[in-house]
């Protein structure tokens, strides 16, 4: 349990009426914001994956494919061109999504104003999707559609279709390189040799850096600052490490070089040294900076390594069966993929619930954080979550935002 002084962290209305093409009234009562004009998004479809280019050149193809933050092929420029249309472009070039009027398909062709390459965007009643009509409306009303061997193309507007919802989420900034420290302390090695755990941290030093930048934005949305460096200790004596189990820690207390430290356990690394996903999820514990929240910190950190960063890593029911929602870890993260599933906001809600338990700092209480922002607490999810997986087999097939 942490008190005051803290343990180390273990490893708007939306419009529901049926809007006209190209009036401003589709940018007038948005739940989500809209885009920043001229502002580099990802576009993620709620059936899976995310909108991506096949290539600069004019004529490229436009199509889903699974959702891959380090490719520049699924970024798109989105630029207001007024009369509520917008463009969709491939970054840097002229080349805009465009409507092909004679078979509805959809490819980046160069833009030349027309209607038939722009969008007006309807945003759905409590939620984060988003219909892009098109602006022409030759042959009705229609919308971008992920088309089922993953093309795009207009078909006619279905609030209710997955396929044609579709989230605008805006580029993280640049990977921030050297611009954020890294520094490594050595304390106890455990016999091995410090330089071999220096060459470790060396290697995964670009990693720790871009996850960085991209742990900041999912789980804060810059709503509060966090620390602007990256201390790693390697101490064997670490007293978590009296538990095998633990094999690294956030340590918050200043206690190495009065910094708040990532502490590593040498042999775990040595002996695994592809296990990267372990910096992953304490890096999210300095970027969480909470006083308490306990077993709902566990399981965002592993929400984070295993559904965002590595979903190969995703818990099965294995991993949850016979645990309880407030074990942290596995099962807390499990859960939290549900909610997101299920609550309007989608997987923005985990930024919420992090928000939260860093505004109640000292107490907060992880039921009470979910219930304040989701309406149910962690008991009521966890019972609903397993009455969907035992009703039917493929009900609740636990699936990632990014698979």
């Amino acid at each position: 349990m942490r008190r005051r002084h803290r343990a180390a962290t273990v490893t708007m209305l939306a419009c529901a009426t049926t809007l006209t093409g190209g009036l401003a009234a589709s940018t007038a009562h948005a739940a989500e914001p809209l885009p920043e004009s001229g502002g580099t998004y990802r576009i993620s479809s709620h059936a899976g994956g995310a909108l991506q280019w096949d290539s600069p050149q004019n004529g490229a193809g436009v199509r889903v494919k699974d959702w891959n933050e380090n490719l520049t092929e699924q970024t798109w420029a989105v630029t207001d061109t007024g009369n509520g249309n917008w463009t969709v472009k491939v970054p840097h070039t002229n080349n805009a999504v465009d409507r092909d009027l004679g078979d509805n398909s959809v490819g980046a062709w160069n833009y030349i104003g027309r209607p038939n390459q722009q969008w007006w965007l309807q945003n759905l009643p409590n939620s984060r999707a988003w219909l892009l009509h098109s602006t022409d409306r030759t042959g009705g009303d229609t919308c971008l559609t992920r088309l089922p061997d993953l093309r795009t193309a207009v078909r006619p507007c279905d609030t209710a279709d997955t396929a044609q919802q579709w989230n605008l989420d805006k580029t993280t900034a640049p990977a921030p390189g050297p611009a954020v420290p890294v520094t490594v302390q050595m304390v106890d090695t455990g016999g091995y040799d410090p330089a071999a755990l220096r060459s470790w941290i060396d290697r995964n030093t670009g990693l720790l850096q871009d996850q960085y930048a991209k742990i900041q934005q999912f789980m804060t949305g810059g709503a509060y600052r966090v620390k602007p460096n990256i201390h790693v200790v390697f101490d064997a004596g670490f007293d978590a490490f009296k538990s095998p189990a633990v094999l690294a820690a956030f340590e918050p207390n200043g206690r190495y070089n009065n910094e708040k430290s990532l502490v590593i356990r040498p042999s775990h690394v040595m002996n695994n040294p592809g296990d990267v996903g372990v910096l992953v999820h304490e890096l999210t514990h300095q970027v969480q900076d909470a006083a308490n929240g306990g077993w709902l910190n566990e399981g965002q950190a592993d929400y984070l390594r295993k559904y965002v960063y590595n979903v190969k890593e995703k818990p099965g029911l294995a991993q949850i069966r016979g645990a309880d929602y407030n074990r942290g870890y596995d099962p807390t993260a499990y859960m939290l993929n549900y909610i997101a599933h299920k609550h309007p906001l989608g997987e923005a809600v985990i930024q919420k619930i992090n928000n939260e338990v860093r505004r109640q700092y000292f107490d907060a209480d992880g039921d009470r954080v979910l219930t304040t922002i989701t309406g149910k607490s962690g008991r009521q999810w966890w019972t609903e979550m397993w009455n969907d997986i035992q009703s039917s087999p493929t009900k609740w097939t636990n699936p990632a935002f990014r698979d």
